[in-house]
């Protein structure tokens, strides 16, 4: 019996590492969970992200998970606010009117890589072209929301706004309206909901 003892942590490590996958989970993973997704109705939804644990989850009316996915929030001095806030503006195809390049009008080649590092007028020949983020949903009157865009898993790396995965973020969209509200918050919200 005593020699079962002495074993059991060895076993739980080696039952762990057949969920050990060498590169980590990318980034576009995500998980439906604990009820179906379709039948959840846009004017019952919230959204809840924590920033400690990069992560989302789209609740249903009753507060159930319906759908968790990956997140990046804002590096450390551009920092994604706190609270609770209710969506203020919904655009499919919105791009960034702070964050983008100059490409030249004929070609679409990059003139300036970051046009908000930029000093002075537009390059001659070259136009603004804002960084794309679909599915946006506005937070905050100055500037901060939730839309699609690229990150490593469990790094922060938006101005402020939080970035989702597409497909996660499209469904997002699609379950939620103006005035949904959203709660960011610091904590972990892993326990809460059994993960």
């Amino acid at each position: 019996m005593k020699s079962l003892f002495l074993c059991l942590p060895l076993l739980l490590i080696l039952a762990s590492c057949g969920n050990h996958r060498p590169n980590g989970p990318k980034a576009t993973e995500y998980k439906i969970r604990r009820i179906h997704y379709w039948l959840a109705k846009a004017a019952e939804t919230k959204v809840k992200i924590s920033l400690w644990d990069q992560k989302a989850w789209l609740l249903n009316g009753d507060g159930k998970a319906i759908l968790e996915t990956d997140v990046s929030t804002g590096v450390p001095g551009k920092e994604t606010p706190e609270g609770i806030f209710p969506v203020l503006e919904r655009i499919e195809e919105k791009r960034s009117n702070r964050y983008g390049k100059f490409v030249n009008i004929e070609t679409r080649e990059v003139v300036v890589e970051k046009a908000w590092e930029h000093q002075g007028e537009a390059p001659e020949g070259s136009e603004y072209e804002g960084i794309a983020m679909p599915y946006w949903m506005r937070l905050t009157w100055y500037g901060i929301g939730v839309h699609v865009g690229e990150f490593n898993k469990r790094a922060r790396a938006s101005f402020g706004c939080v970035r989702v995965v597409d497909e996660a973020q499209e469904k997002i969209y699609r379950k939620t309206m103006l005035g949904t509200e959203v709660e960011v918050i610091a904590d972990s919200l892993q326990s809460l909901y059994g993960l």
